[in-house]
This record gives C-alpha cells, sequence and structure tokens, in this order.
C-alpha cells in the first residue's frame, strides 16, 4: 500500500514512511500508536500556521474551557503543505488499522489549548474512528502529571477495568510526545485532561470512515451542548 508523497519544502516526503511501525497499547488492539521520526522537519512551519489561523476570529471558533479551547476545522482549507501530509497520513493510519483501501475523512481540526482547557468525556459521532495527532504538547507541570492528557474512560475497555469488569476504576491515560499519531474506535469515550501550562498545546484531529458521510458533520453537532439539570 503506497500512499505516495507531498512536496514538502521542496523536498518530496513519504506520506507513509517504509519503516514505519504501528503498535497497539491493548491486546484487543482497540487503540493503536505511531510515531512519526521526521516531526522536526514540518512541526515549526504547521505550529506557526495553527498559531496565525486561531488568532483570526472569523476563523477560530473558541469554545467554552470544558470543549478543548480554540478549534480549527477544515485542514484541507488552511493553504498548508503540512497540514496536507498529516492529513494524509490519518487516512494512510486508518487504512492500514481497519485494512481497507480507502478513507474518507467527514471532518478535521486543530485544538489550541491554553492553561486551564480541557475536553470532557465524549465519543465521535459519524466515525468509524478517530485520529489525534499530537503537534505540541506545551508545559510539564510537575504539580500535576496528568495535565493536558489524552485518557480512554470507556466501561467498555478492558484496560479501565483493572478491578472489576465493566466498571470503570482506572483511566488509561496516554503519553504522546510530538510526532504521534493514534486511532481508536469513534464511538471509545475518551477525554483531555485539564491543561495547566503556559505554552499552547496543539492537537490535531480526523472523523474518519471507509466512505464518504452525507451532508456536514458541523451541521450535526449544531446544538449538542452539554445537557445541565438543576
Amino acid at each position: 500500500m503506497d500512499e505516495g508523497e507531498i512536496e514538502l519544502g521542496g523536498q518530496r516526503v513519504a506520506v507513509w514512511p517504509a519503516d514505519q511501525e504501528i503498535t497497539a497499547l491493548d491486546e484487543q488492539r482497540t487503540v493503536l500508536r505511531t510515531r512519526f521520526r521526521d516531526s522536526d522537519d514540518y512541526h515549526s512551519g504547521l505550529t506557526a500556521k495553527i498559531l496565525e489561523l486561531a488568532a483570526r476570529p472569523d476563523l477560530a471558533a473558541q469554545r467554552a474551557r470544558s470543549m478543548g479551547g480554540t478549534k480549527l476545522y477544515g485542514l484541507h482549507e488552511w493553504d498548508s503543505a503540512e497540514a496536507n501530509l498529516i492529513e494524509a497520513r490519518a487516512a494512510a493510519f486508518f487504512k492500514r488499522a481497519l485494512g481497507q483501501e480507502e478513507a474518507a475523512v467527514d471532518i478535521s481540526w486543530a485544538n489550541v489549548y491554553r492553561r486551564g482547557d480541557y475536553i470532557m468525556p465524549h465519543s465521535h459521532l459519524r466515525a468509524a474512528a478517530g485520529v489525534v495527532y499530537m503537534l505540541a504538547t506545551g508545559d510539564d507541570d510537575p504539580d500535576d502529571p496528568n495535565s493536558g492528557l489524552f485518557s480512554i474512560v470507556d466501561p467498555r475497555y478492558p484496560p479501565c477495568c483493572m478491578a472489576k469488569k465493566g466498571l470503570m476504576t482506572n483511566p488509561v491515560r496516554l503519553k504522546m510526545p510530538p510526532g504521534t499519531m493514534i486511532i481508536f474506535p469513534g464511538q471509545l469515550v475518551h477525554c483531555v485532561n485539564p491543561y495547566t501550562g503556559d505554552a499552547p498545546r496543539i492537537a490535531l484531529s480526523w472523523n474518519l470512515n471507509r466512505d464518504p458521510q452525507e451532508g456536514s458533520m458541523l451541521e450535526t453537532m449544531r446544538g449538542q451542548e452539554p445537557v445541565v439539570t438543576a
């Protein structure tokens, strides 16, 4: 399976490097991880692009702290070779992980987390799989080692239920150095812990399926705010 190359800074870069390794985080191979060793070649350009876009109020969707801070949708619309490369790698990962010949991105976005931002537990609609890529981890917090960590909190995921089957007793927290990409089933319940650093924490995400979905995912999400009861 060869996804070809993308031109980046005058050089041709393989979408999926020949020696790229995929590892499983659990016996069931529910969550898979890979890390791109050439990430230093494109991270500075992609980071600069995202921070530039995040400063534009006409593009950036400023969410509540509990919904991931600032969101930027549609990587393919950014006019960025770096973003195109990462999106192509997400699609290639999907095809390898699920044994598919095709991959369709339903929606893609970046989250720019600043101090106090986090994401409540949720699943992904209209997604056979979700993919997350770590661009910048931000600042470490010696007083809170869980700051900003992607966490799985699903009672259907055996590693979360070490005390008793079906009871989510221990969240699975993932340390994702820059250049790390993970893939997981769209229905898997996950979250991002509150971020306590000052430097921006930046992650990219995709919802993927084998075939394109009808309609707009953004329209599907409108009005789906958390329910608060008195």
